[in-house]
């Protein structure tokens, strides 16, 4: 993502935090799950309840069609894919019943306006990696999102901010710093343990594709294009926690996990077969393949804009998902447990501050 200049004073603009709060709850429930996963891992997240909300007194105001604005919409099969056979047909929202482990890098340049998504097979040979371990190999293809999908891998759909404030200039947009995944507050502490690894390796993405003025037809705004101009985001909650048992599965790769640091997550970029699971960590042995896996670049914290937001209004897409690259994304044995997510944005003034 291309970090945007602040042209103000951060103690400033943390005083004009007021006119934009967009959250989202998710809660989901981790069902049972064994050993080490990737794509073809029996680890699924079951989304049970998914809302999203902004403050419609600030002048900003959210709506999953381009049609008809509010200050709440709720996330579901329903609200992104059936509700919206009349007024958004052209639409290819994802609804995902179970999150299943995927990987993607982003949108692979700025005239695209949708993450390229990749799932596939994990294949257990008798071979051997440098190192001794044993090889993983994938099969991989890339998910199509030409069309609406019910039961996805993921959940990924478009949304429409109105910004109705008056700035003369685009203002700056954040995540708040309550956006979290987390286990449900009742979750018992042995469970939090042992499912650890599933939050860590939680993904949310947004795609800014553009934007056009209020008075646009319906049709111009539902088909607002990148123009070469997209701009993505990817936010990775816990990106240095990392769980005993991803340690030690780690360790049986080869590859050094340290609670408290970051490892780096080589995502997936382009289809093929028998490609090398942990390409490019260090302790494997293996170089980095790179024509099929690149590093991901995430945000880890709040303190800059991830996008500017004009007195328009401005398409996006929202992806949820599980990465499957990350070393964190293993299975344990569970009884299941619920998780809540939160992505607040915040908007401040600074069209007005120029």
């Amino acid at each position: 993502m291309k970090r945007l200049k602040m042209k103000y004073s951060k103690e400033k603009s943390k005083k004009n935090l007021k006119v934009l709060f967009f959250s989202t709850f998710v809660s989901a429930i981790l069902l049972t799950v064994s050993t080490y996963a990737w794509l073809s891992s029996a680890l699924n997240v079951k989304i049970n309840f998914f809302q999203m909300e902004v403050a419609s007194n600030s002048g900003l105001f959210i709506s999953l069609d381009g049609v008809d604005f509010t200050d709440s919409v709720v996330i579901s099969m329903d609200s992104i894919i059936m509700d919206l056979r009349e007024t958004y047909p052209n639409h290819t929202n994802q609804w995902s019943y179970a999150l299943w482990p995927v990987s993607t890098r982003g949108i692979p340049s700025p005239d695209h306006d949708k993450f390229e998504i990749f799932m596939g097979d994990l294949v257990r040979t008798r071979e051997r990696n440098p190192n001794g371990t044993t090889k993983r190999l994938l099969n991989v293809i890339k998910a199509d999102q030409n069309r609406a999908h019910p039961a996805s891998y993921y959940v990924a759909f478009d949304i429409f901010l109105k910004n109705m404030t008056g700035s003369p200039y685009p203002d700056n947009l954040y995540f708040e710093e309550s956006t979290m995944i987390d286990f449900r507050e009742d979750t018992e502490d042995d469970i939090r343990e042992a499912m650890h690894g599933i939050i860590n390796s939680l993904r949310i993405g947004v795609v800014k594709v553009g934007s056009v003025p209020h008075n646009a037809s319906i049709e111009e705004i539902q088909n607002v294009q990148c123009n070469n101009n997209c701009e993505m985001v990817i936010y990775e909650p816990n990106s240095t926690i990392h769980s005993p048992e991803s340690i030690e599965t780690a360790e049986n790769y080869g590859i050094t996990l340290v609670n408290g640091e970051s490892i780096p997550t080589y995502a997936m970029i382009k289809e093929g077969d028998r490609l090398e699971h942990t390409s490019g960590h260090i302790g494997t042995g293996l170089p980095l393949d790179t024509e099929h896996f690149a590093y991901q670049h995430t945000i880890t914290d709040f303190s800059q804009p991830i996008f500017q937001v004009p007195n328009a209004i401005t398409k996006a897409r929202v992806y949820i998902w599980v990465e499957g690259q990350d070393i964190d994304s293993l299975e344990t044995l569970s009884r299941g447990t619920s998780l809540d997510v939160a992505v607040n944005f915040i908007k401040d003034l600074a069209g007005y501050e120029e």
